[in-house]
């Protein structure tokens, strides 16, 4: 009888190299789907949804005529930033300290103004025309806006950007520490 431990020792380092083959491609797979699931757990989660409701409901207490005059009319893409000025708010010094009071409690960033409309930005490879709008807010929030649809729908949506730390605390922009969350209402026409 011949003896046959050298073909059992190559099928065992076949069989291990096609394992390894095999679980390196489900690791790449897995590593990113979680990847992207942690970046759309920024997008409209809930609770940053429900707080740009909470800033919606503040803004549309005041004319946002002015807000509105910064659209472009030729651009369906082009943001006006809603800051507390006090353009909105009248010159009311009230209005203002608590609007920037909510900015403070809310982690609120920037909050825009722009039309329903914004599904052109979803094509976007270079930076031109239409897309040069990503051009004036940072890559995350270019990100973001290219998940957003509506094609065909007509009036207006707010987009809201929040900065926090990871433990929940409000956080200076740019800091290395921030994690950005982002929401989206649609407001019809105002």
């Amino acid at each position: 009888m011949k003896n046959k431990k050298g073909f059992i020792f190559v099928e065992t380092i076949i069989v291990a190299c096609v394992l390894t083959a095999s679980l390196l491609v489900l690791y790449s797979s897995y590593s990113s789907i979680i990847r992207n699931e942690k970046t759309r757990l920024k997008y409209d989660d809930p609770a940053y949804l429900y707080r740009t409701f909470y800033l919606e409901k503040f803004f549309r207490a005041f004319d946002l005529e002015s807000a509105k005059k910064n659209l472009n009319k030729d651009s369906i893409a082009v943001l006006s930033n809603l800051g507390c000025n006090s353009i909105i708010f009248n010159n009311e010094e009230d209005n203002l300290s608590f609007c920037e009071g909510i900015k403070e409690e809310l982690h609120l960033n920037y909050l825009y103004l722009t039309y329903n409309d914004l599904s052109e930005l979803q094509t976007c490879t270079s930076r031109k025309g239409v897309c040069e709008t990503l051009d004036q807010v940072k890559d995350s929030m270019a990100d973001y806006l290219k998940t957003i649809g509506g094609k065909g729908k007509e009036g207006y949506r707010i987009i809201a950007e929040y900065a926090e730390t990871k433990d929940g605390k409000n956080c200076e922009y740019n800091d290395e520490n921030c994690v950005y969350y982002y929401a989206t209402l649609s407001l019809g026409e105002i």
